[in-house]
């Protein structure tokens, strides 16, 4: 049985007049393959390969070890989960939500993601702009209608 954890395995030989290092790996049909490579490929692969280790027991260290209750077992049975057709058109819906807020004007554009998504009060926004709370709110709902019509049509 091949191990995919380790994706190559350094070796350092002593030679009469030399080291050598070799670095073997399995391709694609399970063949293993050993090449010799020099020093600065080594110690480089040798510094990858530590810090991979490190990651590997940093994240089992990590895992969490929660148990099932059955408040969560319960939550689960409720829950419906997402067919692929669902998961594929809320990815379309979000892609042509995005394309559309592209295609707003740039102020319309600017205060509705200041508003909805960095949370800024139409006061903080008509501030940094220098215009009104009013000015900023019917751009926003501008923007909003602008929106609603480019979703209807999708």
């Amino acid at each position: 049985m091949v191990n995919f954890m380790n994706a190559y395995i350094l070796e350092k030989t002593e030679g009469i007049d030399k080291e050598q290092y070799y670095v073997s790996f399995f391709d694609g049909n399970y063949v293993l393959h050993r090449i010799e490579i020099n020093f600065d490929i080594y110690s480089a692969l040798f510094e990858l390969n530590k810090i991979d280790r490190n990651l590997t027991r940093s994240d089992e260290r990590n895992l969490e070890h929660s148990e099932l209750t059955d408040e969560t077992l319960s939550r689960r049975i409720f829950e419906k989960s997402k067919g692929i057709e669902e998961i594929i058109l809320e990815k379309e819906m979000k892609t042509e939500f995005w394309k559309a807020i592209g295609e707003l004007p740039d102020v319309q554009r600017k205060r509705l993601l200041l508003y909805y998504d960095y949370g800024f009060s139409l006061k903080e926004i008509a501030k940094m702009e220098n215009c009104s709370i009013r000015a900023v709110k019917y751009s926003i709902d501008i923007a909003k209608k602008k929106l609603e019509e480019k979703i209807k049509k999708f």
